[in-house]
C-alpha cells in the first residue's frame, strides 16, 4: 500500500498529521463555534416562538377587551333607555299634575265668576226693585191722584204684591 500511496504522491506521515490536525480543528470548532452557535440559534427560535405566542395572547386580550367594551356599551344603552323611560314617565305625571292644577284653578275662577255674577245680579235686582218702587209710587200717584205725601211704603208694598 505504501507503493500505491507513493505512486499517487501521498505521504502517509503527512496524511496522518493532517488527519490529526483536522480532528483537533473539528473538536475545537465543535466546542467553541458550533455548540454556542446552535445554542444561540435555539434561544433565538424560542424568543421568536415566545413573541408569536405573546402576539396571539395580546390578540386574544384585545378581542376580550373589545367584547367587554361592547358589553359595557350595551349595558350603558340599556341604562340610558331606562333613564329616558323613567324621565318620560315622570314628565307625563308632572304634566298631568299641572293640567289637574290648571283645571282646579279654572274651576275656582269659574266659581268666583259665577259668585260675582250672582252678586251683580242681586245688586241689579235690588236696583231694579228700587226703581220699580219709584215707578209704582209715581203710577199710584198719577192713578189715584193723591198727594204724594199720603202714599207711604205700606201702600207701595201692597201694590207690588197685588201685581
Amino acid at each position: 500500500m505504501q507503493e500505491l500511496f507513493e505512486a499517487l504522491g501521498i505521504n502517509g506521515k503527512a496524511l496522518l498529521i493532517q488527519g490529526i490536525n483536522f480532528g483537533i480543528v473539528l473538536i475545537v470548532l465543535t466546542f467553541f463555534v458550533y455548540r454556542p452557535l446552535a445554542k444561540f440559534i435555539e434561544e433565538r427560535r424560542q424568543k421568536i416562538e415566545l413573541g408569536i405566542k405573546g402576539g396571539e395572547q395580546a390578540a386574544l386580550i384585545i378581542q376580550e377587551a373589545e367584547e367587554a367594551k361592547a358589553g359595557t356599551i350595551r349595558e350603558g344603552e340599556k341604562q340610558a333607555v331606562a333613564i329616558i323611560g323613567k324621565a318620560e314617565g315622570e314628565g307625563t305625571k308632572r304634566s298631568q299634575e299641572i293640567v289637574h292644577g290648571a283645571e282646579k284653578k279654572a274651576e275656582y275662577i269659574v266659581e268666583e265668576a259665577l259668585a260675582i255674577a250672582a252678586k251683580r245680579k242681586q245688586e241689579e235686582l235690588e236696583r231694579v226693585a228700587i226703581e220699580a218702587r219709584a215707578l209704582v209710587k209715581e203710577a199710584i200717584i198719577k192713578t189715584v191722584k193723591l198727594k204724594p205725601e199720603q202714599i207711604d211704603e205700606a201702600l207701595i208694598q201692597q201694590a207690588l204684591h197685588e201685581v
